[in-house]
């Protein structure tokens, strides 16, 4: 039976948070085999990509009104300077984060499930901005899918650079006016992404 206390409140699951976290921290690591070591640290690992998520959704709806002014602040960059006492580096990681809410929501799923760390999901994010608008969602879901299946970061690249030459977009002298594309996952199969799809029509 489980015995996980579901919290009541926002506030709750901070509490909860911190004392799980506090409950890591003051493990004593040195006495712990190297099997249950690799498991917390994967897991700590695991546990950041779901924290992106809450950064994501949380630091959207705090920027969409504008909370940084009640503080003083002019910009929610600033307010993570100096209200969240963060280096203007790590500002700017916590940025790239909300801004997968809403531009690459596949991604985010994605590291709600665990399927990638917050590093590559903001890798990916990078690399996925190249694609045509219109195939940036259904690309982020081969990807995803492709992590889930154990693609790893060099894999992901060449899934992701296959899937912008099959979408790049007409020649811009005219060539190829009768350009039709279309991006399907078919399946996933030993890490790698199996698309399909009759991109050109001549």
């Amino acid at each position: 039976m489980c015995t996980e206390a579901v919290p009541a409140s926002a506030t709750d699951a901070l509490d909860q948070l911190h004392g799980l976290v506090g409950y890591l921290a003051d493990l004593d690591a040195a006495s712990l085999p190297a099997e249950a070591l690799a498991a917390c640290l994967l897991g700590l690992e695991q546990a950041d990509a779901v924290a992106a998520v809450a950064w994501a959704r949380l630091l959207a709806a705090f920027d969409a009104k504008d909370g940084h002014q009640g503080d003083g602040q002019r910009s929610l960059r600033t307010w993570l300077v100096h209200m969240g006492r963060v280096t203007r580096g790590q500002a700017a990681r916590y940025l790239a984060i909300q801004a997968l809410n809403g531009q690459h929501e596949p991604l985010l799923a994605g590291l709600r499930t665990r399927a990638v760390t917050t590093s590559v999901a903001l890798q990916l994010a990078k690399w996925t901005r190249q694609i045509p608008a219109e195939f940036r969602g259904p690309a982020e879901e081969i990807l995803i899918a492709a992590a889930g299946a154990g693609a790893d970061l060099r894999a992901l690249a060449e899934i992701c650079a296959e899937i912008r030459s099959r979408t790049v977009p007409p020649d811009p002298d005219g060539r190829d006016p009768a350009l039709d594309r279309a991006l399907v996952l078919d399946t996933t199969l030993d890490g790698a992404g199996v698309l399909r799809g009759d991109l050109i029509h001549g």
